[in-house]
């Protein structure tokens, strides 16, 4: 019934919507399936191609819900790239019609190395599908990944981050792992964990005094949350698609957004730890004032106690 509806309503829009991809006939169209491979086409080919992401970066794509505008931009495409997890796209190809190669680019891509590869990957698809050279443009951009990286890495080893344990998401788990801070625990999609996986979870942060509780934004935030605040941890959220914020405009600009926001967390965890050594030392020395007064209160008792007695003493020893 799925492929009827979509099949339909691309009928019906072929009749009444008019696309501005048929403007610029002279530029190939590149359907991607995320801004990830959006993103990088961008970045490689730049201007000499139009490009078209399906799925919204704020959202995981395996949850996206096609719209018959997606049909028309397969229908139209010239190159389509798509990682191999979004179960929608053999529905999008085959109500489409479309002629155009669909190419699979997959692996892990928040970290530097599957960055590279993933910019190498689709080089090639280009060059080899399209007849777009863009190996200039390419050993730029690895060339700046390696110095990005390397200055990451750096300034996490500089305020030890090998010693900060932290608790995430199980799909930024290799880029937190990669920055050097220690993952002692990982949690899938919250809306599949069970009342016992979460009960292990704040178990494991208490006990391995976690500083940092890390969510993915594309698979949900409040459970991360919620348990940041059962241990007393700080709380932050990634992202692993570009797109998700205005300056976010490549996967070099991800590496270094979620990089500076763990940073952050770090400091903010050690200023919350150091106002609260103060707020004990406070504390201790306001009870250790009270106790003084107390015991100075009850020296002066007891010194007017014995002088009162002395002088009773003395006058009872002039009259005998």
């Amino acid at each position: 019934m799925r492929k009827v509806y979509v099949a339909l309503c691309f009928l019906i829009l072929s009749f009444l919507v008019v696309v501005p991809v048929s403007s610029t006939d002279e530029k190939p169209l590149i359907v991607t399936t995320t801004s990830v491979l959006g993103s990088i086409v961008k970045d490689l080919a730049g201007d000499s191609v139009r490009v078209i992401s399906i799925s919204s970066p704020a959202i995981c794509p395996a949850h996206y819900d096609i719209k018959p505008s997606d049909v028309y931009a397969f229908s139209k495409a010239d190159l389509i790239l798509y990682h191999g997890f979004e179960p929608w796209v053999k529905t999008l190809a085959e109500s489409s019609g479309t002629k155009a190669p669909l190419v699979k680019v997959s692996g892990n891509w928040n970290t530097p190395d599957g960055i590279a590869k993933y910019y190498e990957e689709v080089a090639k698809v280009l060059k080899e599908r399209m007849g777009i050279d863009t190996s200039n443009r390419l050993d730029k951009i690895l060339s700046e990944l390696h110095d990005v990286s390397s200055s990451l890495k750096a300034k996490a080893s500089s305020i030890g981050a090998s010693k900060v344990k932290v608790i995430a998401m199980g799909w930024v788990k290799p880029f937190v792992s990669w920055l050097g801070f220690d993952v002692v625990a990982d949690f899938g999609p919250p809306e599949k964990l069970s009342s016992a996986d979460v009960e292990k979870l704040v178990e494991k942060g208490k006990a391995e005094s976690v500083t940092i509780v890390i969510s993915n934004l594309q698979s949900g935030t409040a459970f991360g949350e919620r348990l940041a605040s059962e241990i007393g941890a700080v709380h932050v959220v990634l992202t692993n698609f570009p797109w998700t914020e205005p300056r976010l405009n490549t996967l070099i600009d991800v590496l270094k957004r979620n990089s500076e926001t763990l940073f952050k967390a770090v400091e903010l965890y050690r200023a919350r730890a150091k106002v609260s050594e103060i707020e004990s030392e406070l504390s201790f020395y306001r009870t250790l004032s009270y106790s003084l007064i107390v015991i100075a209160i009850v020296e002066a008792i007891m010194i007017g106690y014995v002088i009162v007695i002395k002088r009773r003493w003395g006058i009872a020893g002039s009259e005998g």
